[in-house]
């Protein structure tokens, strides 16, 4: 099973995600430790306040509005809508590359692979999934080079 979030999260790679599924507190202190890093949150938070089940109405996210606004359409992401893509996702894209530059000035090698995998793909996997969904194909597909299509 694949796992594209509203804003084209590949959910199945975030380390907030897989801590959360797997109920792995010490996980989630390693992902908090990035956060802070990344300047995303304050190191006085909680890690548990980190723990995300992917795109539904009662998790914290990002993109409160562009999760709204898919759930308002009936969507399960961007990518699936005809106005794709609109303002609001453009404005994650960007959110996205802003993050992707500090990124690469503060992680690890490792931790960007991951960061690449799980958030900074977002506008591909969209793509991918519009451009899958208006030829006709099976709309909503990651990638076809993604190793966790088969799951």
């Amino acid at each position: 099973m694949f796992l594209i979030g509203v804003c084209g999260d590949h959910c199945s790679y975030c380390p907030r995600y897989i801590a959360t599924e797997n109920n792995n507190a010490t996980d989630l202190e390693k992902v908090k430790e990035l956060w802070v890093r990344l300047g995303l949150r304050d190191p006085a938070f909680h890690a548990r306040d980190l723990a995300c089940s992917g795109c539904k109405s009662n998790s914290k996210c990002a993109y409160p509005e562009l999760r709204a606004c898919a759930h308002e359409k009936g969507m399960d992401n961007c990518g699936l809508c005809d106005a794709y893509p609109c303002k609001l996702i453009n404005t994650a894209f960007e959110k996205t590359e802003k993050l992707r530059s500090h990124a690469a000035h503060v992680c690890k090698l490792e931790e960007m692979d991951t960061l690449q995998k799980a958030f900074f793909s977002k506008k591909q996997n969209l793509d991918q999934i519009h451009n899958d969904m208006n030829q006709g194909g099976k709309g909503g597909q990651p990638p076809t080079n993604d190793p966790t299509r088969s799951r």
